[in-house]
């Protein structure tokens, strides 16, 4: 269930910027950096278990704006950081050169396309697993990951799945930082679009996936997502931002 304590933890561990987005995967200290917005927390209010995995991510960002007048709410100002856009600068830049990437989920297809991104970016992908989900141990996938030696792993899972097995896998054992992206994978490798730049912009970006998925979409955003948008973020979106 969402509470004042969770939206508290949450500002205490949400990353400002995309800049400490980079820095906290690059450090290499073992981590969970989990993404979240509306659904997540619609999601939350439904699962105290998914509240709980939420609260266990050692840092979270403001994934869409309705996260970030949250957070204003409790005296931060972030910027709207997301997994896709962090797939993105990872694919574009060299900064990551040299790490050693696992991916967890995403089609077969999908992660054969995605990995050969991430080889053209510098990144040596060395452990991938696109099979049945219910099949995963997090014990023998946080072995496997210790065996290859891995820096960061890439779960392209949906929550609540996603990012409970990410965090499932983190305390079986590895060490290294686990990033809970969603669909980023899908899109990063062309069989997902991207709202465009201004669409985001003007913050339609959940509008432009509707248009694109509305049998998917429509429950999740008008009969999971709005109530818990009027009772927890509205009432914070019309309030002075404490900073």
């Amino acid at each position: 269930m969402i509470t004042d304590e969770l939206i508290d933890l949450m500002a205490e561990k949400c990353i400002l910027n995309d800049d400490d987005f980079d820095a906290a995967v690059l450090d290499r200290e073992p981590k969970r950096i989990q993404t979240v917005n509306l659904h997540h927390l619609a999601l939350a209010a439904k699962s105290a278990e998914f509240a709980r995995t939420i609260e266990r991510a050692d840092y979270i960002t403001a994934d869409g704006w309705p996260i970030v007048s949250l957070m204003r709410s409790r005296g931060i100002d972030p910027e709207r950081v997301t997994g896709s856009e962090f797939i993105e600068r990872m694919l574009a830049g060299r900064q990551f050169h040299g790490k050693k990437a696992a991916i967890l989920g995403a089609d077969r297809h999908v992660g054969d396309d995605f990995r050969g991104q991430l080889h053209d970016s510098g990144l040596h992908v060395v452990f991938r697993d696109h099979g049945n989900r219910r099949d995963w141990k997090a014990k023998r996938v946080a072995k496997k990951l210790q065996k290859y030696d891995v820096d960061l792993l890439i779960v392209a899972v949906t929550p609540p799945f996603g990012d409970m097995i990410g965090e499932e896998v983190r305390k079986a054992g590895f060490d290294g930082v686990v990033i809970n992206v969603g669909g980023a994978v899908n899109m990063a490798a062309g069989h997902a679009t991207m709202a465009p730049g201004w669409i985001r912009a003007m913050k339609l970006e959940w509008f432009y996936r509707l248009l694109q998925e509305p049998n998917r979409l429509f429950r999740r955003y008008f009969v999971e997502c709005l109530p818990v948008f009027v009772k927890y973020v509205l009432p914070n979106y019309w309030r002075p931002a404490r900073f």
